[in-house]
């Protein structure tokens, strides 16, 4: 007699087994791939609106900040004009800046997106091919001689009744022998930082569908809020934060970190030996915002006040900037988007940052927030 648990799993095993893929329709071929899972605290209506709403921007950690940029090294070096600013946001879907290179090739709501690239990877300097006006037919039958094709696709599978089983695979095949050559060293060399990116993406897109479960993202974590908030107890950073954020003000300043985040140099308002503090830089309506997620007494912000706003940005170059106090009444906004942009904030700030603007106006009058305005260029 047949087990029926036994039988269930077999028929799930089968469904998901038999179950076309979306990448398979596009790039069924391919030299290499790679493969990453994920299991996210969130149903699938609740981490495909998460995926929905990744910002590539915010996918960081120290080993791939540090491959990004001394892969950028060759480009820079190259290069007489200053490279262009990052984009303030990348998302997969619909973003206010299209996912450069990338073409989108399907989506199945709810289940699977697959995107597609063209590309000489394995060139110092990478060079895209415009896909933009590409379809997704031509892009699976692309087989221009000297070039990659890469299709990247996530997939979402339920993981018991409430978890989401998330796979990212990255596809790569050359249309030449030649550029399979080249690929091929070029892919002995990257392929240990393409997993770490691949990985830091599913840990990002992890946090934030376990985020839409409770409301508030650093509790989806059981112990992140409480550490963040243990650190800046009474309102300020006790040793440990301060250790910490030394070590980040170095890093930032070096520009080795995300390109959000800065290290603000101010005089201190009694001493007059300079500070260095750690920021997130939040972008609102084309302008440039800092917040004090600790409100008006903090050190940080007594001392700019002090400075007459007169202070100095650094994050890979020197940028002296005035920062100006911002009214009350004009402050909800901008911290509605600090919070989107600062995760390390929202344990200190007591409103969700998906609440509508109005909900920020009632504190508002606590956390001071300043416009980054860029000082005059002065002759030497």
């Amino acid at each position: 007699m047949t087990n029926p648990v036994h039988a269930a799993d077999e028929r799930r095993e089968q469904t998901l087994a038999g179950e076309d893929l979306l990448i398979d329709r596009f790039l069924p071929r391919f030299d290499v791939t790679l493969i990453e899972h994920v299991v996210a605290d969130a149903d699938i209506a609740e981490t495909w609106q998460a995926l929905r709403e990744l910002d590539l921007m915010r996918v960081h950690s120290p080993l791939m900040d540090a491959a990004m940029f001394v892969r950028s090294m060759p480009a820079a070096l190259t290069r007489r004009s200053t490279p262009a600013e990052p984009p303030a946001e990348l998302k997969l879907f619909g973003g206010s800046t299209p996912l450069p290179g990338w073409l989108p090739l399907g989506e199945t709501p709810g289940r699977e997106v697959v995107l597609g690239a063209v590309g000489k990877f394995w060139q110092p300097d990478i060079e895209w091919l415009d896909v933009q006006g590409m379809t997704p037919d031509e892009f699976a039958g692309f087989t221009e001689p000297g070039w990659g094709r890469i299709a990247a696709g996530f997939s979402l599978r339920p993981y018991g009744p409430s978890r989401t089983l998330v796979t990212y695979e990255a596809r790569t095949v050359t249309t030449d022998s030649s550029s399979a050559r080249r690929f091929a060293r070029y892919w002995w060399l990257v392929r240990p930082f393409v997993r770490t990116v691949m990985q830091a993406t599913l840990r990002t897109l992890r946090e934030d569908a376990g985020s839409l479960v409770d409301g508030h993202p650093d509790e989806a974590s059981p112990t992140g809020g409480r550490v963040k908030r243990w650190l800046y107890r009474g309102g300020r950073p006790h040793a440990l934060a301060r250790a910490l954020n030394r070590g980040a003000a170095f890093g930032y300043a070096a520009g080795l970190l995300p390109h959000r985040v800065v290290t603000l140099e101010v005089p201190g308002r009694r001493t007059g030996r300079l500070v260095r503090v750690p920021l997130v830089v939040a972008d609102h309506d084309g302008e440039r915002y800092l917040v004090a997620m600790l409100g008006a007494q903090t050190q940080w912000v007594r001392n700019v006040r002090a400075a007459d706003g007169h202070v100095v940005l650094r994050h890979g170059r020197r940028e002296a900037v005035r920062l100006e106090d911002v009214a009350t009444e004009r402050r909800p906004p901008v911290l509605r988007r600090y919070l989107a942009c600062a995760p390390g904030a929202r344990p200190h700030i007591p409103v969700d940052r998906r609440a509508p603007v109005e909900d920020f106006a009632r504190i508002a009058p606590d956390i001071p927030v300043f416009r980054i305005v860029a000082e005059p260029a002065t002759d030497d």
